[in-house]
C-alpha cells in the first residue's frame, strides 16, 4: 500500500517505440526537514530542468550502420574517477524485433597499439559489449557504454562497430513518464529520477531501464542503466497506485548535457501473482549522518509465506521525484503476519543536502516479480545475553544466537527492533550470519552486532528494544 501519495502532475508520455526525453530545472534550498508523508495534492506539472553546459560538449561521430542496426552516435570522454568512457547509442531500423545485440569496442594508443587487455592482462585488439537494453523492438533505441581504466595507457582512437544481433519476439507495453529531474550532484555526476506509468490495461514486466544525458542534438554524451524501479506494474488505475513506479539513474557528468531520456525495455505480461500484501510506513527520518530512513511494516495477508522486496520513492511538494531505492525484505512472511523494513540507500538525497531539503513525501510499494515462497524452510530462534548500548543516535545490539532448531543451517538473521511507547516501529536494522564452514550446526552458538542509527532530533526516553531472529534451514 502507497503511503498517503498524491502523484498526478504529468510530464511527457511515453510509448516504448517512442522514447521520453526532455530538458528541466531545479531549485536547492538549504534547509533540511525531515521526511513527511502528508503530501498536498497539486495539478501543476513539475518545473522541469535545464542542467547547466559545465564543459565543452565532447565531439561525437557519425553514425555507423548494419543492414538492421545503427550506431547513432558515439564519443569519449573522461570522468571525475579519470575512467575513459566511450558511450552512444544504436537503434533499431529494422521491421523485426532485434536481441542478443553484441558491439565491439577498439581502443589504441597514439601509435596505433590497442590498450585492451583481456582478463589475463594480455593485449588484445579489441572487447565485445553490449547495449544497456537487451531486446529492441523495431524504431527502439538503446545507450551503450564501455569503461577504460586509463591507467593501462592513454587512448588515442577508439572505434565501436555493430557484430551480432538476433531475432527475438516482444509485446510491447505503454508507458509514460512523469515528475522527472536531472540534477547535477556537483560532484562530477548526474542523477535522472522521475516516474514511469502503466497506460496499459494489462500488466506490465520491465525487463531494464536505462537513463541518458544528451546535448541538443540528441546525440548520447553520457549514460547508464539502473535496477532501481518496481519490475511489475500494475494495470493503469489501480487503486494502489501500483501502476506506476518511482525510478534512480545515475551518471557521470561529462559536459554539455542539455536533455534527458529514459530508455525502458518494456512488455505487457500476462502471468502475474498479485499476492495480497499491505505496506505501512510507520517512520520516516534523517539520522544523524544525514541519510534517508522508510521504515515500516508489510503484511502477508496469503495463505502461504513469502518473500519480497519493496521499492521507495522521495517526492517533493510539486511530485517530482528527487530518489529512489529499494530493500529485501530481511526475512520470510509467515502467513497473516508481517515483516519489518528500512529502506535507507538513497543515492541522490543521501548526499546532497539541497535535494534532502526538498523531500516532502514519499511511496513504498512491493514488487510482485521479486515476490514468492521461500525456496527453503525457515525457523524461528532467540538471542541469548543481548545487550544495547546507546551512544546518542547511535544504538548497538549485541548477543549471541544458538541453533536451536535441530537442523543445519545456512544462515541466520538477527533483526534489532526499536519501538516507541506506542508499540510504533521507530527503527530497524538487521545482520546475516553465515557459518565458517558448510553449514552452522545444530547447537553451534555465534555472536552478532547490529548498529541501528535513529533520528537525532527524536526523545529516545520511552523507546524499547527487541530482537526477531530467522534462520535458513539448508
Amino acid at each position: 500500500m502507497k503511503a498517503k501519495i498524491a502523484l498526478y502532475a504529468a510530464v511527457g508520455v511515453l510509448v516504448l517505440s517512442v522514447l521520453a526525453c526532455g530538458t528541466s530545472t531545479v531549485s536547492t534550498p538549504t534547509s533540511q526537514p525531515p521526511v513527511v508523508n502528508t503530501p498536498p495534492v497539486v495539478n501543476t506539472p513539475p518545473v522541469v530542468n535545464t542542467p547547466p553546459v559545465v564543459n565543452t560538449p565532447p565531439v561525437v561521430k557519425t553514425p555507423v550502420s548494419t543492414s538492421d542496426l545503427v550506431i547513432n552516435s558515439s564519443t569519449t570522454f573522461v570522468d571525475s574517477y579519470g575512467t575513459y568512457r566511450v558511450v552512444g547509442e544504436v537503434g533499431n531500423n529494422s521491421n523485426k524485433v532485434l536481441s542478443s545485440i553484441e558491439l565491439t569496442v577498439e581502443i589504441k594508443d597514439a601509435a596505433g597499439t590497442s590498450l585492451i587487455k583481456d582478463d589475463n592482462g594480455n593485449i588484445t585488439s579489441n572487447e565485445v559489449f553490449y547495449p544497456m537494453l537487451y531486446t529492441l523492438a523495431p524504431g527502439e533505441v538503446s545507450p551503450f557504454e564501455y569503461s577504460y581504466d586509463t591507467t593501462d595507457g592513454t587512448p588515442a582512437s577508439y572505434s565501436v562497430t555493430i557484430t551480432g544481433q538476433a531475432t527475438s519476439d516482444a509485446n510491447r507495453a505503454n508507458l509514460k513518464t512523469e515528475n522527472v529531474q536531472l540534477v547535477d550532484d556537483g560532484s562530477g555526476w548526474y542523477y535522472l529520477t522521475g516516474e514511469l506509468v502503466n497506460l496499459g490495461s494489462q500488466w506490465v514486466h520491465i525487463n531494464s531501464l536505462a537513463g541518458a544525458g544528451k546535448d541538443d542534438s540528441g546525440n548520447v554524451l553520457s549514460a547508464d542503466w539502473t535496477g532501481t524501479y518496481t519490475t511489475g506494474l500494475a494495470p493503469t488505475g489501480d487503486a494502489r497506485g501500483y501502476d506506476r513506479t518511482p525510478f534512480e539513474i545515475n551518471f557521470p557528468n561529462p559536459g554539455g548535457v542539455t536533455q534527458w531520456q529514459v530508455y525502458p525495455d518494456a512488455d505487457v505480461n500476462d502471468n502475474v501473482t498479485d499476492y495480497p500484501m499491505d505496506v505501512n510506513v510507520t517512520n520516516s527520518y534523517f539520522d544523524q549522518y544525514g541519510y534517508a530512513h522508510l521504515v515500516g511494516w508489510i503484511t502477508n495477508n496469503s495463505d502461504q509465506p513469502l518473500d519480497t522486496l519493496v521499492v521507495a520513492g522521495l517526492y517533493a511538494a510539486d511530485n517530482t521525484v528527487l530518489d529512489s531505492s529499494y530493500a529485501f525484505i530481511p526475512v520470510p512472511m509467515k502467513p497473516g503476519a508481517a515483516a519489518p523494513f528500512n529502506i535507507s540507500s538513497f543515492s541522490n538525497v543521501n548526499y546532497n543536502t539541497d535535494q534532502a531539503s526538498l523531500v516532502d513525501s514519499y511511496t513504498v510499494q512491493p514488487d510482485t516479480w521479486f515476490t514468492s515462497t521461500p525456496y527453503s524452510e525457515f525457523v524461528d530462534l532467540s538471542t541469548t545475553g543481548n545487550t544495547v548500548l546507546k551512544d546518542g543516535a547511535t544504538w548497538t545490539f549485541d548477543g549471541s544466537v544458538t541453533n536451536t532448531s535441530g537442523k543445519n543451517l545456512s544462515s541466520i538473521t538477527v533483526l534489532a527492533i526499536i519501538m516507541d511507547a506506542q508499540n510504533t516501529l521507530i527503527a530497524m536494522e538487521y545482520t546475516t550470519i553465515y557459518p565458517t564452514g558448510d553449514a552452522i550446526a545444530a547447537g553451534e552458538t555465534n555472536t552478532y552486532s547490529v548498529y541501528v542509527y535513529l533520528d537525532p532530533t527524536a526523545d529516545a526516553t520511552s523507546f524499547t528494544t527487541s530482537t526477531m531472529v530467522v534462520g535458513d534451514v539448508k
